[in-house]
């Protein structure tokens, strides 16, 4: 088996090469990003690598004559939006998607998988006490991650359809990922770190504001049945999973963990503190006005469904995956 793998020098896609690596029916890993091959993975004979920018036309030809790919994993996609770079970021990432996309199914690989997120379903306040199903429409027009997730997510859709495609394409709506390797990257700067390490409170803009988090291990698990899985074909729709356990952690539940108080503020004062830390800072908290939202009404997902298609249970608890357990 042969499979591409995309923005394979990040997280994610590190620990899935990883694992595929190991696996002795994966005869080949193409892996494309940005960035050179690390050194960690130079001496793997399983690896072919290519340095390229997928939104630009040309790293198509540069892939190996013989191969013939089973699967395409899909995880590149610049998540920072940083100061000033909002237009161009959105860009790349969609046009980078879409031919990420073409080429799928324009070469008849067997099985897409691409890696979407829960923001795209939007915060809102008709999501308290919800834990939304994959039949919920994908509504964000704020946040720039999520908004350009949901983007691409229809793009893939109208790809499928406008070339009658018989690659069989898997969504993964992901809830936040972490685990020990992720919260021990340098480079990986999200919520988790802004709590343990900058924080010396933990924020609650409001109760029924709640984080789903899915241990790192659990996700990788979930790609690697995924790739062999025989799934049914859902016409030329993609077959789309929320990826989250079933318990999430409030702000009270994340300073109980961390030893930390709680300090709660008035929904009001979150935007305009975003506001301000965000453009004094010139981007380097990342606090994005638009993305705001998130941190006052909830984005909790009904995992379930991705149990039921699959031999799989989530093994690892949100507390497991929040406090880097192994």
């Amino acid at each position: 088996m042969e499979i591409l793998i995309t923005g394979s020098a990040g997280y994610i896609a590190g620990l899935l090469i990883k694992k595929l690596s190991a696996d002795p029916s994966v005869s080949r890993i193409i892996g494309i990003d940005l960035l050179p091959e690390p050194d960690s993975m130079k001496s793997d004979p399983k690896i072919t690598w290519i340095q390229a920018d997928l939104a630009i036309p040309g790293w198509e030809d540069r892939l190996p004559p013989d191969a013939r790919i089973d699967a395409v994993v899909h995880c590149a996609f610049k998540i920072r939006n940083p100061y000033g770079k909002k237009k161009a970021i959105q860009k790349n990432n969609l046009d980078n998607c879409h031919r990420v996309f073409s080429f799928s199914v324009e070469h008849n690989v067997p099985k897409l998988m691409y890696l979407s997120t829960v923001s795209a379903y939007g915060a809102k306040p008709e999501n308290i006490g919800k834990l939304l199903t994959e039949t919920e429409p994908i509504s964000e027009t704020e946040n720039p991650y999520g908004y350009q997730k949901a983007e691409t997510e229809r793009d893939l859709v109208a790809v499928l359809r406008s070339h009658d495609a018989a690659t069989r394409a898997i969504v993964l709506r992901l809830n936040s990922v972490t685990g020990p390797v992720g919260q021990n990257l340098t480079s990986k700067f999200g919520l988790i770190t802004f709590l343990k390490k900058i924080l010396p409170f933990v924020v609650e803009a409001d109760p029924a504001w709640a984080r789903q988090f899915v241990h790192e291990e659990d996700l990788i698990h979930i790609m690697e049945l995924l790739i062999d899985a025989d799934l049914p074909k859902d016409g030329l729709n993609p077959m789309i999973f929320n990826i989250a356990p079933p318990k999430f952690l409030t702000a009270k539940d994340m300073g109980q963990l961390l030893h930390k108080k709680v300090l709660r503020v008035p929904h009001w004062v979150v935007r305009p503190a975003f506001f301000m830390a965000w453009h004094l800072s010139l981007g380097r908290i990342p606090t994005r006005p638009d993305s705001a939202m998130g941190l006052i009404y909830p984005i909790n997902v009904d995992g379930s469904r991705i149990e039921k298609a699959i031999d799989f249970h989530y093994a690892h608890t949100a507390e497991d995956a929040f406090m880097g357990k192994a």
